[in-house]
């Protein structure tokens, strides 16, 4: 009995955290309402976590239409503590420290061409200058959103950053994290079902089903570059993965080829493309096709309400959007809805900070309305 009991406190305190964190600043009242948990459990509860200092009270609210003592409202202590959150490509390392209340305060990226220093060697000096002053317990955890083509470093990492940091560490693929970022940062609360595909040095999807993350076996859903497709060329059939034409490295690497087109990023692309560069716009066509194709799979396998496109080229040519919508007569049928990824350059980080926020507090696998 008493295990129960304190398995009830437990579940209580969680749901109270949670709700503090989704919808604070929030009185004591106005939770144990919304909560159907009675004012004594819940006042007893936000003492606990007062003296943990995991929320904070921070000056009153509106009094009743009948006048009255004004409550005094509860917000989740963003002073707590703060978090790093990396992500690692082929070419690029992006950092960002928040606060426990998901606040960024700082970020910066780095560019990865000097191989004469390990990748531990600038997470070291880094981890260090973002160390944010006056927090009450310091570092909570650190996540590591990693693309495809680093995942062999993966387990090194992880476990160097949990030795030398002795914090939690969350490691996701950045498709998986920028999707936990469209479902916790996103007002769209009657999405259920969304699918992120991230399309950078390669193309990868992060999925969402029934509010939960979905991995599969080994972790290995959402590897959009093991599809194969067969293209007819000069009469011969030919195999072809995604990756060949969808990646934004194929992009890059197909127009370079070109006289005059090398080491072009992908806003130079974007200028050519609307001045009606022939190279460019072969590329791109060739681009929305073959993702045509594998959304049209994405949306016949999984029927999601929203698959979120993650691109710097489609951020940089947005009516692509509308030439991918034309090749896809699927969505009529499955109503799904096809968008352009808000707020792309941060997603996987800010993903990652939703992912720490739970194993730090606890809070399972839900949804969380987190600040936009």
């Amino acid at each position: 009995m008493v295990i129960n009991k304190q398995a009830m406190r437990k579940s209580n305190e969680i749901s109270v955290i949670k709700h503090v964190i989704n919808y604070g600043p929030i009185s004591r009242s106005q939770i144990s309402k919304d909560l159907s948990i009675n004012k004594v459990t819940i006042s007893s509860i936000l003492d606990d976590l007062l003296t943990k200092k995991y929320v904070t009270e921070i000056g009153e609210g509106e009094s009743t239409t009948v006048g009255g003592r004004r409550p005094l409202l509860v917000s989740f202590n963003s002073k707590y503590g703060y978090f790093i959150n990396l992500e690692l490509g082929s070419n690029s390392l992006k950092i960002m420290a928040t606060l426990a209340n998901g606040y960024i305060n700082r970020f910066e990226e780095i560019a990865l061409t000097n191989k004469s220093r390990s990748i531990k060697e600038v997470l070291k000096k880094k981890i260090s200058d973002f160390h944010i002053l006056g927090t009450q317990r310091g570092l909570l955890g650190i996540s590591l959103a990693i693309h495809k083509k680093e995942q062999s470093k993966c387990n090194s990492l992880e476990a160097w950053l949990k030795e030398n940091y002795s914090v939690p560490v969350i490691v996701a693929n950045n498709a998986d994290a920028a999707a936990i970022f469209q479902r916790d940062f996103s007002s769209n609360n009657h999405i259920k079902n969304l699918i992120t595909v991230a399309i950078d040095e390669t193309i990868n999807a992060g999925i969402i089903i029934n509010e939960n993350l979905y991995t599969g076996l080994g972790n290995n859903a959402g590897d959009l570059g093991e599809m194969q497709f067969l293209s007819t060329r000069d009469e011969t059939l030919k195999l072809f993965n995604p990756e060949i034409y969808c990646s934004q490295e194929a992009i890059l690497k197909n127009i370079s080829q070109a006289k005059g087109l090398n080491n072009l990023s992908i806003q130079q692309i974007a200028k050519l493309y609307f001045k009606g560069n022939k190279q460019v716009s072969e590329s791109i066509s060739q681009f929305v096709k073959c993702l045509s194709l594998v959304l049209n799979n994405l949306i016949a396998t999984f029927s999601p309400q929203m698959i979120i496109l993650d691109s710097t080229l489609l951020e940089n040519i947005p009516n692509l959007l509308i030439q991918i919508k034309n090749n896809l007569p699927i969505l009529r049928k499955h109503k799904t809805q096809l968008q352009i990824a808000r707020k792309s350059r941060f997603a996987p980080l800010l993903g990652g900070y939703s992912l720490l926020l739970r194993e730090v507090f606890e809070l399972g696998n839900k949804r969380l309305r987190l600040i936009p």
